[in-house]
């Protein structure tokens, strides 16, 4: 079973999929934006980013954003936005009075920046849970496909994965298919928890199953993977901009 077992994502660059809360059932196309900050700069990044957060609520733009912060390093971070049509990941243009301002802040942000690098999944609306809250924590996986598996990866995620999840008590979780940024042979998964201490004890699919029926799974899954990638964010609220429902 090649490269199946756990391997932690070191890098958040080549991680993925964060959480879909509520709001963002019909929106199936989701923007993750990874951004490296320089380590002596993370605090004035973090300030920045609130600024921008407060120009984006006086231009009241209704698009909402969260940022999540890799467990695996102090200097790296998550922008993930929701969108119903891909004409929406048109650039949006600030109102002309706030231009002035928002080109500041983009100057400064950019001057606190090591790396950016973004990836559009498409989310799998029937292989997913979604909670009215979003999760304090999530693990996310990246799964890196032999040639033409596919197809038969999404099969086994639909009938058995995911029966295993729902029957583990699982309120956060998601299945979605890389379409840019990253090769299309991926699928990006993830899963909320509510910190490192639910790792203790079985979680997610392994938590639905059986022993026998684990092991079973693993080898299945086993004959159709190149690589399995996994990674920690924690949910960063103040720095998340979620405009209220109109």
């Amino acid at each position: 079973m090649r490269n199946f077992s756990r391997r932690c994502l070191l890098a958040a660059i080549i991680l993925t999929i964060l959480s879909a809360p509520s709001w963002a059932q019909e929106r199936n196309i989701r923007r993750v934006t990874f951004v490296t900050v320089k380590f002596d700069r993370i605090d004035e990044w973090k300030a920045v980013r609130k600024d921008y957060i407060a120009l984006l609520k006086k231009a009241g733009w209704d698009q909402p954003n969260t940022v999540w912060a890799s467990q695996n390093a102090p200097n790296q971070f998550g922008s993930v936005a929701y969108f119903a049509k891909w004409a929406e990941l048109e650039p949006q243009q600030p109102p002309k009075e706030l231009a002035a301002d928002f080109a500041r802040v983009v100057a400064r942000r950019s001057a606190c920046t090591e790396t950016v690098e973004t990836w559009v999944d498409e989310m799998q609306p029937d292989l997913t849970i979604q909670s009215s809250e979003l999760p304090k924590v999530v693990r996310t996986s990246r799964l890196r496909l032999e040639s033409g598996k596919l197809d038969g990866m999404l099969a086994l995620l639909k009938n058995e994965a995911f029966p295993a999840i729902k029957k583990s008590g699982a309120t956060s979780w998601g299945v979605a298919l890389a379409r840019f940024g990253t090769p299309t042979n991926e699928i990006h998964t993830y899963l909320g928890l509510n910190g490192w201490a639910d790792m203790d004890e079985p979680i997610g699919v392994q938590k639905g199953m059986s022993a026998e029926g684990y092991k079973a799974y693993l080898a299945k899954a086993g004959t159709m993977l190149e690589s399995v990638e996994y990674t920690i964010w924690r949910f960063q609220p103040e720095l998340s901009y979620l405009p209220e429902k109109k």
